[in-house]
C-alpha cells in the first residue's frame, strides 16, 4: 500500500515548512523539483480553479511511475480542502477524493498540503480508514494553555542553535509581541541573529531596534512604562497606539493595564504564601519539595526562576493602598470612556500620567 501524507492547518509558514521536509523524505532528494520520479502540482497559483487543480492531481495520481519504480506526487499548497469534503460538485474533485480516500498503490506516495481540513469530516475520516497520515499545524494563540511554554522552548532553541543568550526579559518580550505565526516568529528572529552579529547576548534594546513594532509589541512596552513609572515613555508608546486607531484600543488598554495590577496584586499574595520576602532568582530556583508540596496550586511555582523573579520585582515595588487606589483610577478611566464622558486620548493620558506618578 503507498503513503499517504496530508498536512493542513492556519499556519501557512508550519505546514508548507513539514510539507516540504515530508517531501525531501519521500523522494530522498534534498531537491525534489529536480527528481525525475516526483511530480509537483502546484495548488496556489491565482488563476487556477479548484477544479482545474483537481484535473492536474488526479492525472498525476494516474500516471504510472517512468523510469522509476516508484513515484512521488507532491500537490503542494493546495488553496482549499474542503472541496474534497463536498457530496457534488465537479466531476475532477469528487474523482479526487475518491481516488485519495482509498488504498493507494504500493509504488505511490502522495504528499499534499493546504487549509481547510476538518478532521470532523467524511473526507478526512476516509483518509484516516486508508491509511492516511495526517498533521494539522495551527497558529499558536496567546489564550493557548501552553503558549508560553512552547514559545520558550523555540527561543531556547534558537539560542542554543546561535550561541546567543537570552535573558528571561528577552524571551518574556519576544514571547508576548510575537504572535503565534511562525514564520513570523522564524523571521524576526533571524533578523535578531543578523543584527546583533558576534555579540553574545541579544538585548531588550536589541529587540526594540529590530523586531517589527506591531501593536503587541508597542503595547507591552506602553504597559512596562507605566508599571514603572517611566512616564515620557509611556506617553510615547501611547500616541503611537492612539494613531493607529485601532476599534476598541483604549478598552483594551485599560484591560491590559488592569490586569498588570491584579497580577502584582496576586504575585504578592503567592509570596506571601512561599514565603518570600526579597525576590531574587535564587529564591525560586531552591524552593524545598516540601513547600512546592503545599502550595501545588501557587502561580509563581509553574514560572521559570528568572521570570517569577522580574514579576515579583516589579509587583514589591508598589505597596498594597497603591495597588488599590491604581486599580480605581483604572476604573474610573473605564466608565469615562464608557459613558462617552471625555474625549479617549485624553482619558488615556490623563490616566497614564496619574498611574506613572
Amino acid at each position: 500500500m503507498g503513503r499517504l501524507y496530508l498536512i493542513s492547518g492556519d499556519d501557512d509558514f508550519a505546514r508548507k515548512q513539514r510539507a516540504r521536509e515530508l517531501a525531501v523524505i519521500a523522494a530522498g532528494c534534498d531537491e525534489p523539483e529536480n527528481a525525475d520520479h516526483v511530480e509537483i502540482v502546484q495548488g496556489d497559483l491565482p488563476e487556477l480553479k479548484s477544479e482545474t487543480i483537481a484535473v492536474r492531481l488526479l492525472e498525476a495520481l494516474q500516471t504510472p511511475p517512468f523510469l522509476s519504480p516508484e513515484k512521488v506526487v507532491w500537490m503542494r499548497h493546495h488553496p482549499d480542502l474542503d472541496v474534497f469534503n463536498r457530496e457534488s460538485g465537479p466531476e475532477a474533485v469528487l474523482a479526487a477524493a475518491e481516488f485519495l480516500s482509498a488504498p493507494l498503490p504500493e509504488e505511490l506516495t502522495v504528499v499534499i498540503d493546504g487549509p481547510g481540513l476538518d478532521k470532523r469530516k467524511t473526507f478526512c475520516k476516509k483518509l484516516l480508514k486508508a491509511g492516511a497520515e495526517i498533521e494539522v499545524c495551527s497558529v499558536a494563540r496567546a489564550t493557548d494553555r501552553n503558549f508560553a511554554e512552547v514559545r520558550r522552548n523555540i527561543l531556547n532553541d534558537f539560542a542554543k542553535s546561535t550561541g546567543k543568550r537570552l535573558r528571561g526579559d528577552v524571551i518574556q518580550y519576544l514571547t508576548e509581541v510575537i504572535g503565534g505565526d511562525s514564520g513570523v516568529l522564524a523571521n524576526e528572529l533571524e533578523k535578531l541573529a543578523c543584527y546583533t552579529g558576534d555579540a553574545p547576548e541579544i538585548t531588550i534594546a536589541d529587540c526594540r531596534a529590530i523586531v517589527s513594532r506591531t501593536p503587541e509589541a508597542v503595547i507591552w512596552e506602553y504597559t512596562e512604562a507605566v508599571q514603572v513609572g517611566r512616564k515620557d515613555a509611556a506617553l510615547h508608546s501611547l500616541a503611537l497606539l492612539t494613531r493607529q486607531s485601532e476599534p476598541g484600543m483604549e478598552l483594551k488598554l485599560l484591560a491590559l493595564l488592569s490586569n498588570s495590577y491584579q497580577k502584582a496584586l496576586n504575585s504578592r499574595l503567592a509570596m506571601m504564601e512561599l514565603g518570600i520576602r526579597h525576590p531574587s532568582p535564587g529564591a525560586f530556583e531552591n524552593l524545598s519539595q516540601e513547600i512546592k508540596a503545599k502550595y501545588p496550586d501557587n502561580p509563581l511555582i509553574k514560572l521559570h526562576p528568572y521570570r517569577a523573579f522580574k514579576i515579583c520585582e516589579t509587583a514589591i515595588r508598589i505597596d498594597g493602598a497603591a495597588l488599590a487606589e491604581k486599580l480605581t483610577l483604572i476604573r474610573n478611566a473605564n466608565r469615562a470612556l464608557v459613558s462617552g464622558g471625555g474625549e479617549p486620548r485624553i482619558i488615556l493620558e490623563q490616566l497614564t500620567i496619574a498611574l506613572c506618578r
